[in-house]
């Protein structure tokens, strides 16, 4: 080979070594980066949509209870003092995922006992748990009163 050619291989070489792209090697790498916080960022989406069917189901769920709760109140008192001296419940309702507990007690751990007040106890639960058979892994629970009737000063009964 003459001197020439070499000249002309080393300038080609010279030339390569300064070309400035990317490699494949760095290519590849670059496209883990962006896949690994590609994923990072798609759980977190994934998990907000959970969280945010939990915090509805939740919502939807304490809704239900209060709805509940009214209706019982709204019962006569009598009828009510008779499930809370027998110890039974009120009959369960179940909607969509929903199910539905009322308890009528005449005592309270959280309030003093009277006898013209009955506390009605409505439980929401939702979610089985696969694990154990009955269970379920949410519930939402509201306490309210029902109170007894007095006559009105002037002795009438309204």
């Amino acid at each position: 080979m003459s001197v020439a050619h070499d000249h002309h291989w080393t300038s080609r070489r010279s030339a390569l070594a300064r070309e400035e792209g990317l490699t494949l090697i760095e290519v590849a790498a670059a496209l883990v980066i962006l896949s690994l916080i590609s994923l990072y960022f798609l759980s977190y989406f994934t998990n907000s949509a959970a969280q945010s069917k939990l915090s509805n189901q939740h919502l939807s769920a304490t809704h239900l209870a209060n709805a509940r709760l009214h209706e019982i109140q709204a019962m006569p008192f009598d009828q009510l003092q008779k499930y809370a001296t027998s110890g039974r419940s009120l009959p369960n309702e179940n909607r969509d995922i929903y199910s539905i507990h009322a308890k009528i007690s005449t005592t309270y751990p959280d309030y003093p006992s009277h006898s013209d007040f009955l506390y009605i106890i409505v439980t929401v639960n939702w979610s089985k748990d696969p694990d154990l058979a009955g269970e379920y892994k949410h519930q939402v629970s509201l306490v309210g009163a029902a109170r007894r009737d007095f006559a009105p000063a002037g002795g009438e009964h309204t």
